[in-house]
């Protein structure tokens, strides 16, 4: 008789086979985690002990009799166990983070640590956007010195200095004691102010200061030449 077409034999191959295309789905979904995301992760792991592919079990008779011909058992044993997997991140963002806070450093004169801190936000704030690094960097030094948990005293907050009254249901509600995210919503505002403005920057940068129908200009214009001699700053840096 032909081992292979027994119906045990078939029964279990197809079960090996169900369980392997299930584990791939799986390991199918997971995610790499970005430079962001800083906090380990485990990938459930399908694991199938099947009878044809482990070492021989109890045998079971082909013949319902004496017979020598046997297979091995077909119960399979499944196990769902966690394996950790190496932190993976990014190396081009990484890299461009860590030369994004060099030229911080250089070019705003602050230490190594709140440069390399701040640098993955403003890049990854500045791409959502499509905005310049260097330009909302300028304008978190021209806002709050890169403090992260500055108020002023009409109650704005955090690097980008928000107001939350009146802009945190514009950012979805998000938490702007955060810095991170106080700097999400910093660049995402910018944005809003970049199409309200047809394009314009500086009219943006100065909506963005004393507001978009404000008559402050002179205010307006200081805010500008601020922004604008932070930006060189950055150009002369590395």
């Amino acid at each position: 008789m032909d081992l292979r077409r027994h119906p045990l034999v078939v029964g279990a191959w197809r079960a090996l086979g169900s369980l392997a295309h299930a584990a791939g789905r799986l390991l199918g979904r997971v995610k790499v985690l970005s430079a962001r995301q800083r906090r380990p992760f485990m990938v459930p792991v399908l694991v199938a002990l099947a009878a044809p592919l482990i070492a021989p079990q109890a045998p079971v008779s082909l013949s319902g009799g004496s017979s020598s011909q046997s297979v091995l058992s077909t119960s399979a044993q499944v196990k769902v166990v966690e394996l950790p997997l190496p932190r993976q991140t990014s190396t081009t963002f990484a890299s461009q983070a860590w030369t994004f806070a060099l030229k911080l450093e250089q070019g705003f004169g602050i230490g190594l640590h709140p440069a390399t801190e701040f640098s993955g936000w403003i890049i990854e704030a500045s791409e959502r956007q499509q905005l310049q690094p260097e330009l909302l960097a300028s304008l978190v030094l021209a806002e709050s010195s890169f403090r992260k948990y500055v108020r002023s005293h009409v109650g704005a907050v955090g690097p980008a200095q928000i107001r939350p009254g009146y802009w945190a249901n514009f950012c979805g509600q998000q938490d702007l004691q955060d810095p991170e995210q106080n700097i999400y919503c910093g660049a995402q505002i910018l944005g809003y102010l970049v199409e309200r403005c047809e394009g314009d920057m500086g009219c943006a940068l100065a909506a963005y200061n004393v507001g978009l129908h404000s008559k402050r200009r002179a205010a307006a214009q200081r805010y500008l030449a601020k922004i604008d001699r932070h930006m060189e700053a950055l150009s002369a840096s590395l």
